[in-house]
């Protein structure tokens, strides 16, 4: 019975291991009223501070995480979000799936984005699309990554409808989530497009953040919203084995 339980013991320590390395985080285990935020292809020059307006106005904190060619256009948005108390992850340098570049392209990609995001930028990166392998995030594993997927999406990239969109934010406020949330569309929100920063400029987030307003006043009171970082502070993070491609649900 002894060796049993040791064994059990031991294989369930070994799948930790294998999930702190190849796992990516989805959510946070906890009966705690905490949800993160998250909002990724910012910074943009209109949309961001607009959201930055409306979470203060909540008091509430969020994760961005940006694309290395808009921080590098728009340095004093990447800075207000920093001084806002808001996390800044990576989400890549040009927006290219990590699925369809080789290794030594995919590394570039995560450093070049991450030099750019200096000194506000932490130890977080969510790949574009979601889209990995097991080779891309053992490469995020050993440039010492926290690889950050989400537990519920509201699919803004493109559904307009304000009343849509608030409906189905409220539905994925639940302890320890992490939300999946557009402050700009690189591409659309449409790989076959082709990720261009021109094309972010021009995509309308008015209704996502009327979505955002609305559900914030109405979870006044009974929700927290905290960074990525925060809400791993508050309760056991959930690690998935997250090896996404296109087309995937």
């Amino acid at each position: 019975m002894l060796l049993l339980d040791g064994g059990r013991v031991l294989g369930k320590s070994l799948k930790m291991a294998v999930k702190r390395v190849l796992g990516s985080l989805t959510n946070v285990v906890t009966n705690d009223p905490v949800v993160a935020l998250t909002f990724d292809d910012g910074p943009h020059p209109v949309y961001t501070p607009r959201i930055l307006e409306v979470l203060a106005r909540h008091r509430a904190h969020a994760t961005f995480f940006m694309v290395g060619q808009a921080a590098e256009r728009y340095p004093d948005i990447v800075r207000a979000v920093a001084n806002a108390g808001h996390a800044i992850g990576g989400h890549s340098w040009a927006h290219r799936s990590f699925r369809t570049l080789t290794g030594s392209e995919r590394r570039r990609e995560m450093r070049a984005c991450e030099q750019i995001l200096a000194p506000y930028g932490q130890p977080l990166c969510r790949p574009p699309y979601g889209e990995q392998s097991i080779a891309a995030r053992l490469d995020a594993f050993w440039l010492g990554y926290e690889v950050v997927g989400w537990s519920s999406e509201i699919q803004d990239w493109w559904e307009w409808e304000r009343a849509v969109l608030a409906e189905r934010l409220i539905k994925c406020v639940r302890p320890g989530n992490i939300i999946l949330l557009h402050d700009a569309l690189f591409d659309e929100g449409k790989p076959n497009h082709g990720p261009t920063l021109e094309r972010a400029a021009y995509v309308d987030r008015s209704d996502m953040i009327l979505a955002l307003e609305n559900m914030l006043e109405h979870c006044s009171g009974s929700y927290r919203f905290v960074t990525v970082p925060e809400l791993l502070r508050q309760g056991t993070p959930y690690r998935s084995f997250w090896f996404r491609k296109a087309g995937d649900a």
